[in-house]
């Protein structure tokens, strides 16, 4: 399936993507825990690398339509359809570098970087002025997947 021509949550879940589509059941106890002492920020845009270029991913949708909840073990992002918000991605992660740079250097802000049960890297970039936040989906040759850029919840 195009990326450029989906328009709800089931559709992105039906493509062959490494980052949609792979929902994983979470524990109650930790899902709640995980929610409770998560952050949780709004998608300005969401830009997929996979093809070897950059695309908007699922234009018809307003990028405002995604909540993307980082938790430290688990990526919980979800999309506002209707009345429910359905999940689009919740993958299991395990934190496994913190980098915490100053100054105006192209570092500064604070990066996160996790493993998910995928084998797959993610970069969680934030305190990062004026640059948006941004959360990164690395593939297994270490090139760009997927580019969520975020912005806080007022």
């Amino acid at each position: 399936m195009d990326i450029a021509h989906i328009s709800s949550a089931a559709e992105l879940l039906a493509i062959d993507h490494p980052h949609f589509g792979r929902i994983q059941s979470q524990g109650f106890l930790k899902s709640r825990i995980g929610i409770l002492t998560s952050t949780n920020r709004k998608a300005i845009a969401l830009e997929d690398y996979s093809s070897g270029k950059r695309q908007i991913v699922a234009p018809d949708i307003d990028p405002g339509d995604f909540m993307v909840t980082i938790a430290s073990s688990f990526v919980l992002v979800t999309m506002k359809e209707g009345a429910s918000r359905p999940t689009v991605i919740l993958k299991n992660w395990k934190k496994v570098g913190p980098y915490k740079g100053s100054g105006d250097t192209k570092f500064s802000g604070t990066v996160n970087t996790y493993m998910d049960s995928d084998g797959l890297k993610w970069k969680h970039r934030f305190s990062r002025s004026p640059d948006k936040d941004e959360l990164i989906g690395f593939g297994s040759n270490g090139t760009k997947i997927l580019v969520i850029t975020l912005e806080n919840l007022r």
